[in-house]
């Protein structure tokens, strides 16, 4: 699955929510495929709690996470979205909302669940920050605290979607699982290296996190057809000789959007 266009500068993105309810702007239609891959992958029930994830940063995560979402609440689907980036955490920015109250105040106790849940400008989609700074976030993923919240989440959102930092530059993902029911991988087209995916995968798979569905971020369809390609071969070939083809595969455009700068300041 293919997501995000051709990108200009791929050090100098912002992150930005495209979707919207009628909008027919280009990149939009990508999201609703997604969302009716999920819809359908979660007809059972098992599958609404959602890790994001991808081999390094700044590969789309948050872009993804935010658009999903909205995505999915335009079909009436409740949808919480929760910032588990503990070191980069950007989703706060992408819905114009402040960092403070998140998950580590609630963590510490200084704060209730109803304050905890931040209601956003869009239809259907809540968002929980992540709050104060945390420097051991591995304390929290494994407390039966966050456990007791990821799963009363479960029984009152009919998505919980899970921004989380890189495989491969942090650890995180592990404990995360532990209350998903699988993940979304991010490629970069252009940029992440087959050595990464192979080995992010391989992270993935030897911890039993299940692989929901694979995305391309900032395809660039010219460049893959200059080279003889077609629609997505090289990374077809690329994807096989990582891990085997992924249960979804899809082409998705949408605009370029990652973070522009990786400063961790509230607004």
């Amino acid at each position: 699955m293919s997501l995000f266009g051709k990108k200009h500068d791929q050090n100098a993105h912002k992150e930005r929510i495209i979707v919207s309810e009628g909008s027919s702007r280009f990149g939009s239609h990508g999201y609703t495929r997604l969302r009716d891959n999920l819809i359908y992958i979660n007809s059972d029930g098992n599958h609404k709690i959602i890790q994001i994830e991808s081999a390094m940063a700044k590969e789309g995560k948050t872009s993804v996470t935010a658009n999903l979402a909205v995505s999915l609440g335009l079909t009436d689907k409740k949808v919480v979205v929760v910032d588990l980036d503990f070191r980069r955490p950007r989703l706060h920015r992408v819905f114009k909302l402040t960092k403070e109250n998140g998950v580590a105040e609630y963590m510490m106790g200084a704060i209730d669940r109803e304050t905890l849940i931040k209601h956003t400008s869009y239809k259907n989609v809540d968002l929980i920050t992540r709050g104060a700074e945390v420097y051991n976030p591995a304390l929290i993923l494994v407390s039966d605290k966050f456990k007791d919240l990821i799963s009363s989440l479960r029984e009152e959102y009919d998505f919980v979607l899970l921004d989380c930092a890189p495989v491969l530059q942090v650890s995180d993902y592990i404990h995360i699982s532990k209350v998903s029911d699988g993940a979304l991988f991010l490629v970069t087209y252009g940029k992440t290296t087959k050595a990464q995916v192979s080995e992010a995968v391989k992270e993935l798979n030897k911890n039993n996190i299940p692989i929901l569905g694979t995305l391309f971020t900032m395809y660039d369809r010219k460049k893959d057809s200059k080279y003889g390609y077609g629609y997505g071969g090289y990374y077809g070939k690329y994807y096989d000789a990582a891990y085997g083809d992924a249960p979804i595969s899809l082409e998705i455009d949408a605009e370029n959007e990652t973070s522009e700068d990786d400063s961790d300041t509230t607004e």
